[in-house]
């Protein structure tokens, strides 16, 4: 007789087994499995993904030695806007560097605070024309978060969007924003994130104690199981789990997937979130007008002791976060992340010593009440 835990079952397994999309090394560097065909912007190595099918192959993203330009097999791909250079590439003869003679297209430039604002306003706005069962709030974080964060594991974790709603929006002529300008510390924010954040809070709210929810998966959860993924792939350069934090964790110049943009992001969403679901009342507008106009300067003493309360909660959740609990979702989840940026073969959180953890949960408590601590002096 089927019944739904049949279909998630399914889910789980696909969460959890080896499959395209992850990390692989070889000699020439660290990639991601991928077929042949998809590796368009890199060079393929073979016998790196050994649990994949013959056409998979692992794709190594490398910039030239002399930082000029990109690697690229030049018996599969062209070099548009440029000419092929050799010796300047690892692997065989085939791989050799990609040098542009024309400027690479850029990012349009993030917007300022006040058209992001009303921008929502607008959002807003379509989202009580259009009515439906779902709170206009809730509407607007699925149209932030519909693009990037609305595949199969988004909708198993917190649901899918309103795809009513999607096309009623883009009748309308809205075109997303991708990001706008933090006032507090000037750097990009990247709105889809923020919103699908916002969306995990908005919906699951906060867990007990020291436990964990699918909400701060979709938030600064899913951001700490993946930045452990990063130290574990590092961990033959960086073998000290609390230093890696110290050194990578919410740093403005680095570029792991728990850089300071996304702690910005996990705390606003937070915040936000968390005041949207505790009052109906309230417009998302007006939420996130009043955290860039002046809330962002708490926004780290309001998120850590709103989320974690004291120092020691926030290195108890941290454990929690990182560890397998009652949600089967989740400990599929964390295991699929971890090894997306570990590799497959990878030591699990699970199987860290007492004093690893408690390095690791240590310094990411350690890091959050010293944002604080300097949010609080600026």
């Amino acid at each position: 007789m089927f019944t739904p835990h049949i279909s998630a079952l399914a889910l789980l397994v696909g969460l959890s087994v080896a499959s395209i999309g992850d990390v692989c090394r070889a000699p020439q560097g660290s990639g991601t499995c991928k077929s042949e065909s998809s590796c368009t912007t890199g060079f393929t190595v073979i016998d790196a993904c050994p649990n994949d099918p013959v056409s998979v192959k692992c794709c190594i993203q490398a910039s030239c030695k002399d930082g000029s330009g990109q690697c690229l097999d030049k018996s599969r791909v062209s070099c548009a806007g440029g000419a092929f250079k050799p010796d300047l590439c690892p692997g065989g003869n085939n791989v050799q560097c990609c040098q542009k003679t024309a400027a690479a297209p850029v990012t349009p430039p993030p917007e300022p605070v006040d058209p992001f604002v009303t921008y929502l306003r607008r959002l807003h706005e379509l989202a009580t024309e259009y009515g439906g069962d779902r709170p206009a709030n809730q509407l607007v974080m699925e149209w932030l978060r519909h693009e990037e964060y609305n595949d199969f594991q988004w909708k198993a974790l917190i649901g899918g969007v309103d795809d009513d709603f999607i096309a009623a929006v883009e009748k309308a002529g809205v075109k997303p924003i991708g990001f706008f300008r933090d006032p507090g510390y000037g750097i990009e924010v990247k709105v889809s994130h923020l919103g699908a954040c916002m969306n995990g809070v908005f919906l699951k709210g906060l867990a007990d104690d020291t436990g964990i929810n699918r909400g701060d998966v979709a938030g600064w959860g899913g951001d700490w199981i993946t930045f452990y993924g990063e130290w574990r792939r590092d961990s033959d350069d960086e073998p000290a789990g609390g230093k890696y934090v110290r050194d990578h964790m919410a740093n403005i110049k680095d570029d792991t997937t728990f850089k300071l943009r996304d702690l910005i992001e996990d705390a606003d969403c937070y915040n936000i979130g968390m005041r949207l679901r505790a009052d109906p009342r309230l417009s998302i507008a007006d939420e996130v007008e009043r955290v860039l106009a002046s809330g962002y300067k708490s926004r780290m003493k309001d998120f850590v002791e709103g989320r974690f309360k004291t120092r020691s909660g926030a290195q108890a959740i941290a454990k929690t976060m990182l560890l397998p609990g009652d949600d089967l979702l989740i400990n599929a989840g964390r295991t699929r992340l971890v090894q997306q940026k570990g590799g497959f073969i990878v030591k699990l959180p699970l199987y860290l010593s007492d004093e690893e953890m408690d390095d690791l949960t240590k310094a990411f408590a350690d890091r959050l009440f010293e944002l604080v601590r300097q949010e609080g002096a600026a």
